[in-house]
Parts: structure tokens; C-alpha cells; sequence
């Protein structure tokens, strides 16, 4: 289904110089997750009727890729760990929001060209863990960053590869699986009625959500199994999202770190 790559949260982490490297997550589907409220049938939904599942699928990465703004929210798996993440997106190349990781919670914002990070001990300690680096540097990084965003020029660190939240173009690129896919029942998310369409990717099972009612927008996709199983849920079409950048003097910059 369309490789909505969107959870790519496996790479959130800080290299040993503390560079930046953001987190993604693939966002290569929607699968029921345990204990979901999603309620399902099998009647047949009216506006996709003729369509095959590859043509809907299109339908919904065609009108998401059109949206102004919009809201994801969701779980994952990564590397054997938890994480999560809630992120507004505001057109390209401007999102903000949250993540957690290791027991910590990150900030992010993508604004005015720049790329910023923000996070708390918990969120430090676990990112920079994960290079290699000494518990003495680690403790280094975490004591300059506390309370501070870490900024650098957005693009510059292949981040926008990694966390394309802010480019719906890559968020929501055309998959080959997308010929796969089979289409199920009517169900609702959050109140919202949809159509289900569910695939396979080796292991894993995929299932995409689309809106029968209004736009067909996703509203949700997950993937059950596999090695990193995820869910994400989008709200939020075409409202407003507020976006500043962080307070000057609680900024640093990536260049002066490694100067």
C-alpha cells in the first residue's frame, strides 16, 4: 500500500559529535492493532465501487499528498524497543512534534529551513546510548543539551531521508505492493468510517484505512508481525497548525558543537 514511510523511528539517535540523525519509520502500512476501537462489516462502501484495491490505494496517496496540514499519531517497535510518536505536519518542510524513546520524550520542529531537537535526559541518554559513545561523553551531551534545541540547516544530515514527515511527497510515495492488496470490509476509526485493505510484506501484515466519507484520506495504517510492527492514525485534515521557531537563546547550533 502505498510506501507511506512514517513511523521511521528506528533512527532516532546522536552520533558520537552529537549529529543529528532524525527518526522515520516505515510507513508501509495499517494493520489492527490489539484492542483497537475499530469496529468493522461487510457491507460494501458505495464510493470506490468498480475500483480495485490498487486504485483506491491511489486515490487515498493522491488526495493525502494534497493536504495542507494534517496530524499522525502512532506506536512502534524499533530495535526491540517502544516508541511512539505525534507529529502536525503544516505543508512541506514544516512540522512539529513529539516522540518517545528509552523512557524520554523528544521534540522536533521543521521551520524555516532548519531542523530542531529538543529532548529530555531520559530521550539524550537513550539516543546518544546507542553510538557507541562513553557514559562519560554521553554525560557531556546530555548536560549541554538540557533544555536546549539542537539546530541545524534541514537536508543536512540526511534527516529528511529518515523523517519525512515534513515532505508528504515522501511520505506518501507509490508502492509496487500496492497490486497486492485486497480489499475487506467497512469499519470505523475514531468515529470516522472507512474501507479496509490488507496485504502482506513477508511476515508482517499490512492493512490501510481509507475514508469513505468526504476526502478519501488514510486513517490508519499498521503493520502486525514483523520486526517492527507499528500503527499510526491521521486526523487533523486541513486545520491549522501553529508553528514557531524555538526562543534564540535556547538554541544551539550544530556547527558550533562540532567546531
Amino acid at each position: 500500500m502505498a510506501n507511506r514511510t512514517l513511523l521511521g523511528l528506528s533512527a532516532l539517535c546522536v552520533t558520537a559529535v552529537v549529529s543529528l540523525t532524525a527518526c522515520g519509520e516505515g510507513r508501509n502500512a495499517d494493520a489492527r492493532p490489539a484492542g483497537a476501537s475499530v469496529s468493522a462489516s461487510a457491507s460494501p462502501t458505495s464510493p470506490f465501487e468498480g475500483l480495485d484495491p490498487a486504485e483506491i490505494a491511489e486515490r487515498s496517496r493522491l488526495a493525502m499528498v494534497k493536504l495542507r496540514s494534517f496530524r499522525v499519531k502512532g506506536t512502534a517497535i524499533a530495535e526491540g524497543k517502544a516508541m511512539t510518536v505525534d507529529v502536525a505536519v503544516a505543508g512541506k518542510a514544516n512540522c512539529l512534534g513529539t516522540f518517545g524513546i528509552g523512557g524520554g520524550i523528544g521534540q522536533v520542529r521543521w521551520y524555516g529551513g532548519y531542523t530542531y531537537l529538543k529532548g529530555d535526559r531520559k530521550f539524550w541518554q537513550a539516543s546518544v546510548a546507542k553510538e557507541g559513545v562513553s557514559s562519560q561523553q554521553a554525560d557531556a551531551v546530555v548536560r549541554l543539551l538540557a533544555g536546549r534545541w539542537l539546530r541545524e540547516p534541514a537536508g543536512s544530515t540526511g534527516a529528511d531521508d529518515e523523517f519525512p514527515f515534513c515532505d508528504t511527497a515522501a511520505m506518501f510515495t507509490k508502492d509496487a505492493s500496492d497490486s497486492a492488496l485486497t480489499r475487506g470490509g467497512d469499519t470505523e476509526v475514531n468515529g470516522a468510517r472507512g474501507l479496509t485493505l490488507t496485504g502482506k510484506n513477508g511476515a508482517a501484515a499490512r492493512t490501510l484505512v481509507v475514508a469513505t466519507e468526504g476526502e478519501p484520506y488514510d486513517l490508519r495504517m499498521s503493520v502486525e508481525g514483523g520486526k517492527e510492527p507499528q500503527t499510526v492514525e491521521f486526523s487533523g485534515f486541513n486545520k491549522p497548525v501553529t508553528l514557531t521557531p524555538p526562543p534564540t537563546e535556547n538554541v544551539i547550533d550544530m556547527d558550533k558543537l562540532q567546531g
